[in-house]
């Protein structure tokens, strides 16, 4: 007698998958019952809710049958209007006639995989890889999402495209937002360190955990066959810290590492292949990185998680020495910290420079830097001032030469300063570098300011008429503002209070992402930031009040108010106070400030406290420097200003110093905290100011110019004294970018950074042009000439020469110009460039060692900065051939930068690379 064959196992089926196949059954079988019992053949559990409703409005109710008898019970007992579907893994032969003749079709509904599946795709057959997966259709029945699978175009199911949806439900892209075509190496190994993730896998049936583990290695091969083997091994939730240690420990050889690989291996369970560990950790590498690089905080605190506990990893095998190297985990972070401090001390006073440079460039490139910004900010301050330290500085010459270099180099000298005395919570040796580097630059810095008040004394003993051609605060209007508004210029005009050059350093750049700076007072020559020498004290009631009152002053806010809005500076000139400028609730600037900035007949001036304030209250926080959002409404201002087509001046009254453990000196006169008006002889750190520029009794006063002395108790800061910092005020012009008219005689700004701010790179030489196509060459400002004390700024223009090359040289732009591939170049171009404005641009950018803002680059090719963008554009498709790029634009389109090297190259020009 043969033996009947055992049942096989029956599937355990979805939600969605059941009423696919139930609504299929009554879709294609209609017996004439609206609400049938149907039976099908599944795994007898049902944890979902029982109601499950049908296409048309139809409700079913599923019921799991673990006998006959419960399959007997629910197809005689009283039910309403709802299809029964009974769940049952008892063959059709053990059911009696009985119970068959109740049932839906008079028999038990089997579920062909791979028939719902396909209908599930919207495809017709699966493709025969596909079906060679046995387990596959079980398991994507299992996880059909609620909505079904995606409908394909296409009539065959293809296995890759059916597991991959499937690897995607299995590991939950899409509660990151992702779907099936963003599954990748990072998708997998980022899985493996989600909570619960390795535990969920372990959950699925061994057949479908195999098959994709096999596919999920097929298709991204090391970093997944790695991670499966941890997984098997019971190390999947450490698969990701563990590639990071994997990294560190198999790039070197020390004994720790070699010790601590054979310990690892034990983790990997039979993988032992090192090629695949070492895919494995690149691949872990870039994962982390993109994490700690995330803008969502939940994936930046995962990576943090993960981070901690590689650092956990290396302590147990003992290799946490052996990591240092790493370019990512927070051991190397560490190390390179150190390796910064240690070449900024060596850096000082030495020729160790260029070791210093490659240092903190190294540290920069961790994996971790952009997380640990305002650390490698600080740490490039101090490289900067390294930098500075090994250069030579001769002390100013006059005041005009001390307000120039103020703004020019050493209001970055103080910023530099405010970021390194900020300090290092953390390495001592950073610490101690940040102390000694501070120490030094802060002494040279003071050895400067009191050179200046020398000068400063001289000057303003002088009087009148010897200004040479330095502009001074009460002169703003009339010299700045007043050519503007005779030629119906809308203008804003700021004025920052207490704004020192230091603060104008990090506003200018940050201003300069949507607006382009310009020189108001270049003329015919290039375009520089430059300053004003303050009203004498450095106080708000005496610089301000000239400002506005356009001659030097003293008074209060109204006087300014009424001295502003009565002179000569246009009908209905309107100036706000901070009071006065800020809205109600609701409102960020008041109505009126709003109403008088949309009316383009009218000067408007803003007076914003925020800087000055700081100094009385200190500020929230212990980062230094100021970002635009910290300054007031400036932000919601210069929104109107834009949208109004006005040019923005910024500017101050005074600058300041800040509180750096200085000292208190005790003086009954003392009418400011740097300042006094007594009959007293000039002490130690102290200058006596005299002549008609002091506004004060007998135009006389004593004013300190260490800003390490106050005469008042301790505050964040201080002004009123006699430092470059104090006296030195930044003007800030501004316009749109593709600005159609630029007012006569305003030229943008162009290299605003010293020499020393950033690492220069060696830089292709360049031969001079021969003398028939010379241009001038950069002037630079001479020393002014010295009169006895007086030491007044006398004006000297530099001549004009032509230089001509050596025999046998050849000058770059020339050989370019003479080139096959530049005429036909420029032969394509749609608008034709004259050949003069080529010239004159490529010119320039070899000047400038391959890099100028886009507007300086318009202005010395005379092109309108209004076709600025699209000037470089054009130059861009002559020049960039075959799309390499020459020249490039960048910096949020704001710098042309010139790519010497390839420029040769392509060009086949003398010096170009074999």
């Amino acid at each position: 007698m043969t033996q009947a064959a055992a049942p096989s196992q029956a599937l355990r089926i979805s939600p969605v998958a059941l009423r696919q196949k139930v609504a299929q059954q009554l879709d294609r079988h209609r017996n004439g019952d609206a609400y049938p019992v149907i039976i099908v053949r599944a795994e007898p559990t049902w944890p979902h809710d029982p109601a499950m409703p049908l296409p048309g409005g139809r409700q079913a109710r599923v019921v799991p049958c673990v006998s006959p008898l419960a399959i007997w019970d629910n197809l005689v007992a009283d039910r309403g209007d709802e299809v029964l579907v009974l769940l049952t893994d008892i063959p059709e032969s053990k059911l009696g006639h009985g119970v068959r003749s109740r049932a839906f079709r008079q028999r038990v509904i089997t579920v062909e995989p791979w028939d719902l599946v396909v209908e599930a795709f919207g495809a017709q057959v699966p493709d025969s890889a596909l079906e060679r997966e046995s387990w596959a259709g079980e398991a994507l029945l299992d996880a059909m999402p609620p909505a079904g699978w995606p409908k394909l175009t296409s009539t065959v199911l293809t296995r890759d495209v059916a597991l991959r949806h499937l690897a995607a439900v299995r590991l939950g892209l899409e509660r990151r937002g992702e779907s099936a075509d963003d599954l990748d190496v990072a998708a997998l190994l980022r899985w493996s360190a989600e909570p619960g993730a390795i535990e969920a896998f372990g959950l699925l049936r061994e057949a479908e955990r195999d098959g994709l583990a096999g596919w999920l290695t097929e298709q991204f091969g090391r970093p997944a066959r790695a991670l499966f083997a941890l997984v098997a091994a019971g190390h999947g939730t450490d698969a990701l810290p563990l590639g990071l240690v994997c990294d560190a420990l198999w790039s070197t050889d020390t004994p720790d590492a070699v010790r601590a690989q054979g310990r690892i291996d034990q983790y990997f369970g039979d993988l032992h292949d090192d090629a695949t560990v070492r895919g494995f950790a690149v691949a872990a590498v870039q994962v982390v990185a993109g994490m700690v690089a995330a803008r969502d905080r939940g994936t930046r605190l995962q990576a943090s998680g993960v981070l901690d506990r590689a650092e956990e990893l290396l302590v147990q095998f003992n290799a946490r020495d052996s990591a240092g190297h790493s370019s990512i985990l927070r051991v190397g972070f560490a190390h390179r910290v150190e390796e910064a401090a240690r070449a900024l001390l060596a850096g000082l006073g030495t020729a160790e420079v260029p070791a210093l440079d490659a240092a903190v460039e190294a540290l920069a490139a961790h994996r971790l830097a952009d997380a640990e910004a305002e650390r490698i900010r600080r740490i490039r301050m101090a490289q900067r001032l390294v930098r500075w330290l090994d250069t030579e500085v001769e002390p100013p010459a006059s005041v005009a030469d001390g307000v120039d270099r103020q703004i020019a180099e050493w209001g970055w000298v103080d910023l530099a300063l405010n970021h390194v005395w900020a300090g290092e919570d953390v390495h001592p040796e950073l610490q101690r570098a940040f102390r000694d580097i501070h120490e030094r630059a802060h002494q040279r810095r003071r050895d400067l300011d009191a050179a200046f008040a020398n000068r400063l004394a001289a000057w303003s003993a002088a009087g009148p008429g010897n200004d040479g051609s330095l502009l001074a605060v009460e002169n703003l209007l009339p010299k700045v503002i007043d050519p503007l508004i005779r030629k119906a210029q809308p203008v804003l005009l700021v004025v920052l209070d207490g704004m020192s050059a230091a603060v104008a350093v990090e506003l200018a750049d940050q201003l300069s992402q949507h607006w382009v700076e310009y020189d108001p007072l270049a003329g015919s020559d290039r375009g520089r930031r430059r300053g004003m020498a303050a009203a004498l004290p450095t106080l708000t009631a005496i610089s301000r009040t000239s400002l506005f009152a356009g001659a030097l002053r003293s008074g209060t806010q109204a006087n300014e108010k009424r001295m502003f809005e009565e002179g000569r500076w246009g009908k209905g000139a309107r100036i706000f106070h901070k009071g006065p400028a800020r809205g109600g609730a609701g409102e960020v600037i008041a109505g009126d400030l709003v109403a008088a900035m949309a009316d383009r007949s009218h000067l408007v001036a803003v007076v914003i406290n925020t800087v000055d304030d700081s100094l009385a209250h200190g500020r929230e926080g212990d980062e230094p420097g100021w970002q635009l959002d910290d300054i007031g409404f400036l932000r919601s201002l210069l929104d109107l200003a834009r949208s109004s087509g006005r040019a923005v001046i910024i500017t101050s009254d005074h600058g300041h110093v800040l509180e750096r453990g200085g000292e208190h000196v005790r003086a009954g006169d003392a009418a400011s905290a740097r300042h006094r008006t007594g009959p007293g002889p000039a002490g130690q750190g102290e200058v006596e100011l005299s002549g008609p520029r002091v506004v004060a009794p007998d135009n006389r006063i004593i004013a300190l110019w260490d800003p390490m002395l106050r005469y008042r108790p301790s505050k964040a800061g201080y002004h009123g004294g006699a430092s470059l910092a104090e006296v030195t005020i930044p003007l800030l012009a501004f316009l749109l970018p593709n600005v159609a008219d630029v007012p006569a005689g305003w030229v943008p700004v162009e290299g605003g950074q010293p020499d020393w701010w950033e690492a220069t790179p060696a830089a292709p030489v360049v031969t001079p042009a021969p003398a028939a196509a010379a241009v001038a060459p950069k002037q630079r400002r001479k020393p002014p000439v010295q009169t006895g004390e007086a030491l007044f700024d006398v004006p000297e223009p530099a001549p004009v020469a032509a230089v001509t090359p050596a025999a046998g040289e050849l000058d770059l732009v020339d050989a370019l110009l003479a080139t096959e591939l530049f005429e036909a170049q420029h032969a394509l171009t749609p608008r034709r460039v004259d050949r003069g404005k080529i010239e004159a641009a490529m010119r320039a950018l070899v000047d400038a060692k391959g890099l100028l803002p886009v507007a300086v680059l318009a202005q010395r090719a005379s092109e309108a900065p209004v076709r600025a963008t699209g000037f470089v554009n054009t130059l861009q498709r002559i020049f960039n051939v075959d799309n390499y790029p020459v020249l490039s634009l960048i910096d949020d389109n704001r710098t042309v930068r010139l790519d010497l090297a390839l420029l040769r190259e392509q060009f086949g020009l003398p010096g170009a690379t074999a």
